[in-house]
């Protein structure tokens, strides 16, 4: 009796990693050639503070509950269009890798490959990141996003702009 639960929960577990691995890899793909110069934009200073707990906190003291939780998810919203456009540009940094990756230099096809194993973490923690924010939408008090993201994707940018020039353009 007790072996359906467990083969509906291994199925809907195989499921999700088939999911995530479609997030990660094989929409990766899809983001076009190009190099560092052609990312979309993020500020990341202002996808750091609609993450920050320090200001969900001060919103949260100075708005009434009805007030907080609009305001909230607003602040939700406009950090998953940035987590979407990090994702995006996680795919776009995906095939850079790639494509460095097969450079006949040692160092430099290295240094791909690391580019390529970020930026899948990356937007693996994007797609995760996204699903929390759905789950935040509707009890925006009890969680809160990560600005994590946007040092792990600092770290990339900065790894394949230090490419030289004719690799990462």
């Amino acid at each position: 009796m007790t072996v359906i639960p467990i083969v509906a929960l291994a199925t809907l577990a195989i499921l999700f990693l088939l999911f995530l691995s479609y997030q990660t890899w094989w929409q990766s793909g899809a983001e076009g050639e190009g190099g560092i110069d052609n990312l979309l934009p993020v500020d990341l200073d202002a996808f750091r503070n609609l993450t920050d707990p320090d200001e969900a906190h001060f919103l949260r003291l100075n708005l009434s509950p009805k007030e907080f939780r609009r305001i909230q998810r607003i602040r939700l919203r406009a950090t998953a269009m940035y987590i979407s456009v990090i994702s995006k540009n996680a795919g776009r940094l995906v095939v850079i890798g790639r494509s460095v990756s097969s450079h006949p230099d040692a160092e430099i096809a290295a240094a791909g490959l690391d580019i390529v194993n970020r930026a899948v973490q990356l937007k693996l923690w994007c797609s995760l990141s996204l699903m929390k924010l759905n789950a935040t939408a509707v009890w925006p008090t009890l969680l809160s996003p990560s600005s994590r993201i946007a040092d792990r994707y600092l770290d990339i940018t900065s790894l394949t702009a230090s490419l030289p020039g004719r690799v990462a353009a």
